[in-house]
């Protein structure tokens, strides 16, 4: 899932770091494909709505990984009825109990996923509005890798808001209320204990906090959107985890809140320029103007060329980000290049 190449970390120009060529026209992580994964676990009662929902969509470039949790009622008989009448519908069945966490990353580890793709995650007991991927589709297209929609918990409230900048994710109130999604590079960057509890197994409860936190540090306060309208509808039973995991739960909330944060990513840019004969006291205002060539949120990689005696004294000046969104690298000109 790595890209490799600039062709691969976005439209790669070049200048002199005086001149401005116009920017391309697309990003190298705009989306092409987006996946929904449905986790569920005897959810006869509830999927055939939620699949319905999927189904009434505006927007209706979507497929369906449904990822049943070794149900033992009808769950799997209805998802493959619905898999007869729409194409788009998969169901990946787990013979063996894997709970929410375990159940949702072998779903998505089975996708072959592109950086660019959009990954949604729908519980199978819940449903969205008809306009709900169709709205988070576009802010992905804009630039944003990890995008939510406010819920209708059902009882009346929900837990919904935009991310404060300049506040430590892990130290903000839960924000994250449903419909999520994600660039699939943003899930890419994690490893396998992100998802551990204690006593190293997966999570089985306060699993999205371990899935969504590392994710928006990854991605940056300004690539992440929260779309104010309740496009979700959250279902309340006796099944639910806050309800059968609740201890469980806390206790996960509170252990994955202490855990190191994460650096934003640095290996997947919307935009790539290669930049050469840059001086120093000319690094910010470079920056600001590659900042205005490219339209808010996307990332810019600003690639610089240099010799490789030129190594030490630019050890300081690169891998840091120099502006919003704009990021300055070092690469050392390869045998023969010329500047």
């Amino acid at each position: 899932m790595r890209a490799s190449g600039d062709e691969d970390h976005g439209a790669l120009r070049t200048m002199n770091g005086k001149g401005s060529e116009p920017a391309a026209a697309r990003s190298a992580l705009y989306p092409e494909r987006l996946v929904v994964v449905v986790p569920c676990r005897n959810c006869a009662a509830y999927i055939g709505e939620c699949l319905d929902s999927l189904r009434a969509q505006t927007f209706g470039g979507w497929s369906a990984l449904v990822a049943d949790d070794a149900s033992t009622d009808e769950t799997p008989d209805i998802v493959r009825d619905f898999m007869r009448l729409d194409s788009r519908i998969d169901l990946r069945r787990g013979e063996e109990r894997a709970f929410l966490m375990g159940n949702t990353l072998a779903a998505l580890r089975s996708l072959d996923l592109r950086p660019s793709d959009v990954v949604a995650i729908l519980d199978g007991d819940d449903w969205i509005r008809p306009t709900c991927l169709e709205k988070i589709w576009e802010r992905h297209c804009q630039g944003y890798d990890l995008v939510y929609t406010d819920e209708d918990v059902q009882g009346g409230h929900s837990v919904g808001a935009a991310l404060s900048f300049g506040v430590p994710v892990r130290r903000q109130s839960w924000r994250f209320s449903q419909l999520r999604s994600f660039k699939a590079h943003l899930f890419g960057l994690l490893d396998d204990e992100t998802f551990r509890d204690p006593g190293g197994g997966y999570f089985r409860a306060a699993g999205d906090l371990a899935l969504y936190l590392p994710m928006a540090e990854l991605a940056g306060p300004d690539k992440v959107s929260f779309i104010p309208e309740k496009l979700y509808y959250y279902r309340v039973h006796e099944n639910c985890n806050f309800k059968v995991l609740r201890q469980e739960q806390l206790d996960n909330n509170w252990y994955i809140r202490s855990r190191p944060a994460l650096m934003r990513q640095a290996e997947f840019f919307d935009f790539t320029e290669r930049v050469e004969r840059l001086e120093k006291p000319r690094i910010a205002d470079v920056a600001r103007a590659v900042r205005e060539r490219y339209p808010r949120p996307c990332s810019v990689r600003i690639e610089h060329v240099i010799a490789a005696d030129e190594v030490d004294s630019w050890r300081a000046y690169h891998e840091l980000w120099v502006e919003d969104g704009v990021y300055l690298a070092g690469t050392v000109r390869g045998e023969g290049e010329q500047l």
